[in-house]
């Protein structure tokens, strides 16, 4: 069931701030949600990856108890709808939450997700904004801190310091982080790129969507990948060393931090090709 919901909320869940900035097309939208930086994006997508997997599955049992036949395959469809419209706001409303649980300075209150919202062609009440801040606070039964990629790759950034000083520290957390993003925007696609290197196949069977679920959600996996990359980004020379270093560090396998970090690269070159 959790893996078929996987692939469902992959069409429904916004990743990071990127994809609520392409969903908006908006300047105004771009300027004040681009404002808030990791670790409080970072935050938010894990937030809203959270409150759809549990909505869709609430509002699925639902149906499944209350319909039938095809009345029950119609009222299914009719959410469906109305959750696609429902994604900026419940973008906007995780955004809301990880920046007061990250006491971050600048907070998105309700007044300003009503004007983005409205510069966008979505017209929402205050009352409404809020509600929408309280479902999600209500389905994730108010554990709204999550663990995130940004933390643990910090943590290895510290760790990698200590071992090899001649490292250019700034310069790796802030490329690392441009990774994150990316990785965030085009999950779907760097996961299902990885799937293929791994395994030499596409997803296909509800094995391989299971498997694809339970690799998205190692935050331990991705961070490595994205430090790794990182450094091959900013210092080639000592990318060998480091992806040693990582694997001793977390003790995930060379390999796998390499697929993770070749990945990667390889889905920005061929966006930039």
């Amino acid at each position: 069931m959790q893996a078929a919901l996987y692939v469902c909320i992959y069409n429904y869940t916004p990743r990071c701030r990127f994809d609520v900035l392409i969903m908006f097309k908006c300047k105004q939208i771009s300027v004040s949600v681009a404002r808030f930086l990791h670790p409080a994006t970072a935050a938010a997508l894990v937030a809203c990856f959270r409150f759809m997997l549990k909505h869709v599955e609430e509002l699925y049992q639902h149906v499944k108890v209350s319909e039938e036949g095809s009345d029950r395959k119609e009222e299914w469809q009719k959410i469906q709808s109305k959750l696609k419209k429902q994604v900026p706001l419940r973008a906007l409303s995780c955004i809301q939450l990880a920046s007061k649980v990250s006491s971050h300075y600048k907070i998105l209150t309700p007044r300003m997700v009503r004007k983005l919202l409205l510069d966008a062609g979505y017209q929402y009440s205050l009352s409404g904004i809020v509600s929408s801040e309280l479902r999600v606070l209500k389905t994730m039964n108010y554990h709204v801190y999550c663990n995130t990629a940004h933390i643990h790759i910090e943590i290895l950034l510290h760790l990698i310091g200590s071992a090899i000083t001649s490292l250019d520290l700034a310069m790796l957390y802030k490329v690392a982080l441009k990774l994150l993003d990316v990785a965030y925007l085009k999950k779907a696609e760097l996961y299902e790129r990885l799937f293929f290197l791994t395994t030499n196949h596409t997803v296909q069977s509800r094995a391989d969507c299971e498997n694809l679920a339970s690799v998205g959600r190692d935050l331990q996996l991705l961070a490595v990948g994205v430090t790794a990359a990182a450094t091959y980004v900013t210092n080639n020379r000592q990318s060998d060393k480091i992806t040693e270093q990582l694997e001793k560090l977390l003790s995930i396998r060379k390999e796998d931090i390499t697929d993770m970090a070749s990945t990667l690269i390889t889905l920005i070159s061929s966006r930039a090709a």
